[in-house]
């Protein structure tokens, strides 16, 4: 009798590993993704949670007229730290820490760059040597599609340098010494990804431009994008336009649209429209589940700013709590909601230093409403600067583990990011 209570035992504890097998692959989550009202949802039409980080360096690492980010950082037009680690050992940190998707910001620039990677920028990527940074790209694509990761393309800039500030990438086209662009060049540029990654479905979609914003012209005025103007700057226009054309070609891929993070009049006096206007003149694409509306958010935003009275500016962490949540619904949160055309919103950067503690109440705030309005996120960054204090990065120095969950950071996080 006894004989037989073992083996009972072991057949029902085989039958529930068979079940828990099978519960946790028909529960996995599999691309491509659309939207359904507020919702991303998967292939199996379950809720898709957004818990995602950014791996900068694609999109360049230096200012391109002085160099306010560290000097002795080049990425040479590739993503961050696989000079010093494997890009497997990277890919399984992410994987293991929970995060789903990956947003990947690029310049324009990068994708037509010749230069063969050397082996001083690849560190233990010999696999990598002699390939240009787009081959690069693929081999970092390839590898988190492996693990299960969604890719997020993400436009970061025109020309390969840090972003962001008065520079040379506030629009999506426009001259400069570094890399001329045209709208349509711009475009031509998304269908060729778009056509590139069309076979492999954990590339999910396309993030279409970072942060449109006023951008420096030769004579440093300011050029403003507008959202409906039917010209030149017309933002909602180009990626309306965008979108559409990358759909002809890959139809799975989601469509990311950034309002305009900041307008300058000629007074000097700065406006914050994000993504506001979308109450009035949504983004109308040919295949409608497929749009997503993004902004951006930091303790350091302004809120009210002037640019010859910067000591005087307003940021998200000067605010209350209660006007903290107000302004996320009224910027971008309330399109969640809109009766008839809900439509999925992303945070698709925030984040803050571990030392930057005065930031705590404004990560506590961001996390609560994202919590609240189900709405999901990639912070920034994967890693920005090795063993610097100040740095929003969430690797540990040797970028094997994701450490953030173990500092304060930590805290607001998990309670948000929870399955």
């Amino acid at each position: 009798m006894g004989q037989w209570k073992i083996i009972f035992r072991r057949m029902k504890r085989s039958l529930f590993l068979v079940i828990c097998f099978f519960q946790g692959y028909f529960l996995a989550q599999v691309p491509p993704l659309s939207t359904r009202g507020s919702h991303l949802i998967d292939a199996n039409e379950s809720v898709f949670s957004m818990r995602g980080v950014n791996w900068w360096g694609a999109n360049g690492s230096q200012y391109p007229y002085s160099e306010f980010h560290s000097k002795g950082i080049n990425t040479h037009a590739m993503p961050f730290g696989i000079h010093l680690q494997h890009i497997d050992t990277i890919v399984a940190a992410i994987k293991s820490a929970g995060f789903n998707t990956l947003r990947l910001p690029f310049s324009n620039q990068m994708l037509h760059d010749t230069t063969r990677a050397k082996k001083d920028w690849v560190g233990p990527n010999n696999f990598l040597l002699n390939k240009t940074p787009i081959e690069v790209l693929d081999e970092v694509i390839t590898r988190l599609s492996d693990a299960g990761i969604c890719v997020l393309l993400n436009n970061h800039s025109t020309t390969t340098h840090w972003c962001c500030n008065f520079d040379y990438n506030g629009l999506w086209f426009g001259k400069n010494k570094y890399f001329d662009q045209t709208t349509k060049q711009w475009i031509n540029d998304w269908k060729f990804l778009a056509n590139r990654y069309k076979s492999n479905l954990w590339v999910i979609g396309a993030d279409l431009r970072n942060e449109v914003r006023p951008q420096r012209t030769p004579y440093f005025l300011p050029k403003n994008a507008n959202w409906g103007r039917k010209n030149k700057k017309d933002w909602h226009r180009a990626a309306t336009q965008a979108g559409d054309a990358i759909h002809v070609l890959n139809p799975n891929w989601l469509i990311v649209v950034e309002g305009i993070n900041a307008r300058v009049n000629p007074l000097m006096q700065l406006s914050f429209p994000h993504l506001k206007s979308v109450r009035k003149k949504p983004i109308i694409l040919k295949i409608p589940n497929k749009l997503v509306y993004e902004v951006h958010n930091y303790s350091f935003s302004w809120t009210k700013a002037n640019i010859l009275r910067l000591k005087k500016s307003t940021t998200y962490n000067d605010l209350s709590t209660e006007q903290r949540m107000k302004a996320y619904e009224q910027n971008w949160g309330y399109i969640t909601k809109m009766e008839g055309s809900a439509t999925p919103v992303i945070v698709g950067e925030f984040g803050c230093s571990v030392h930057d503690k005065h930031a705590e109440e404004w990560l506590r705030d961001l996390t609560v409403y994202m919590s609240q309005n189900s709405i999901g996120s990639c912070w920034w960054t994967l890693e920005e600067e090795i063993a610097e204090p100040s740095s929003y990065g969430i690797l540990n120095d040797a970028l094997n583990e994701i450490n953030v969950f173990k500092d304060w950071r930590g805290t607001h996080l998990q309670k948000y990011w929870k399955p």
